[in-house]
């Protein structure tokens, strides 16, 4: 018999985690969504939590086994009090994960129990001026010298750039073509040749977007993260984990302004009854409803998937691309239903609009995520 249940651990975490949102996260959200500020409070509350150290190795100060369903669980339940704040799980399981099990021991070490600890903050650097979505087509180059490799190209739309005090950086072999001789390399941001620069857009300022420029930058040899040449693959991977992530990141924003729209309209009255009355209102909170009930168990099989380690690229993509769309769409949803009130900056509903939006474009549009799931759909009819 299928269960969509969660474990009595994972829906104690997740209670403790929602307590936590709405009375510290929520209150002051819109104080730090205004700011191109990294929240170190609240990164290290996290980090006090537990939340940082989810599914990583036990000898760094993590959780141990592999446990993407409960990281889904920490950032869809983080991002209803503040979706900036609830990235952070996202982001330290990404680069410690690649850290701790393919960087060098020494290098994981100085950095895994660190990141886990909420003490820094990391950075991914794959976007370029002229290789978004495509990642293969990255220009950013690794020249090997003497003990190790000289790094020199630019990146851009890069979070924490601002912030991080390493970055995982991919780069390629001079004279590589597509996505062979990609490599992945951990890169110190106070090297010798690094220069970063803001890059704020209309939401996620707390994130630190920039970029991030290198001019001859030496990278040790044991620094290199994973095999040389096969950074590439290395990257999809983890992507396949941040997507269904990101998208339960987005859906935890668009529950709390649902909940808030549903608030409202019970107390509001116009014409003597309350708005919620009137199908007009009632209706589209309902559709809502139901397209986040299922974009949720979308994301999560995705995880369920990757935790009992069965292919899901395809449902990772579509994880990606369908519910950041759904939130977006639920929120525009609940501050038209507040009128006037919710356009204001008054209620969190416009900072919650401009921060989910940003996902829309980050981590790869819907459009490449589509072309991921074409390929993998049209891959099995042909094998038949």
């Amino acid at each position: 018999m299928i269960s969509f249940e969660f474990t009595r651990e994972q829906e104690d975490f997740r209670r403790e985690l929602r307590r936590f949102a709405e009375s510290e996260l929520a209150p002051k959200y819109t104080e730090r969504a205004a700011k191109a500020e990294f929240s170190w409070e609240a990164h290290r509350q996290l980090a006090e939590l537990g939340v940082l150290g989810i599914g990583l190795p036990e000898k760094y100060g993590g959780t141990g086994e592999a446990d993407p369903v409960s990281l889904g669980i920490a950032t869809e339940t983080l991002a209803y009090g503040d979706v900036n704040v609830a990235a952070a799980p996202v982001q330290v399981g990404l680069v410690a994960a690649q850290l701790a099990v393919q960087g060098q021991p020494g290098v994981a070490q100085t950095y895994v129990p660190r990141l886990i600890a909420g003490e820094i903050v990391a950075a991914i650097a794959v976007t370029e001026p002229s290789a978004g979505s495509d990642a293969s087509s990255l220009r950013c180059q690794a020249r090997p010298v003497p003990g190790g490799w000289k790094l020199t190209g630019e990146k851009i739309a890069i979070t924490h750039a601002t912030t991080a005090e390493i970055a995982l950086v991919y780069a390629r072999r001079p004279g590589s073509q597509g996505h062979r001789g990609i490599s992945c390399y951990l890169v110190p941001l106070g090297t010798e040749g690094v220069t970063r620069g803001a890059m704020p857009g209309m939401g996620c300022l707390p994130l630190g977007w920039g970029t991030l420029s290198f001019t001859d930058v030496f990278i040790p040899d044991d620094h290199l993260v994973g095999e040389e040449g096969l950074g590439f693959a290395g990257a999809m991977h983890h992507f396949d984990f941040s997507r269904p992530a990101l998208g339960l990141l987005c859906l935890g924003a668009a529950q709390a302004s649902i909940d808030e729209a549903a608030a409202w309209a019970s107390e509001r009255e116009a014409f003597g009854r309350p708005i919620a009355a009137f199908q007009g209102v009632s209706f589209p909170l309902a559709e809502h409803a139901t397209y986040l009930e299922a974009a949720r168990w979308l994301c999560y099989r995705s995880l369920w998937m990757r935790q009992t380690g069965r292919q899901h690229t395809d449902l990772a993509a579509m994880s990606k691309w369908w519910p950041p769309q759904v939130a977006k769409e639920a929120i525009e949803t609940a501050w038209v239903t507040h009128g006037n009130l919710g356009y204001s900056t008054e209620l969190p509903l416009q900072q919650r609009y401009r921060d989910v939006a940003g996902y829309l474009v980050a981590d790869g549009t819907a459009a490449i995520q589509k072309r991921i799931i074409a390929t993998t759909m049209l891959g099995r009819a042909a094998a038949r």
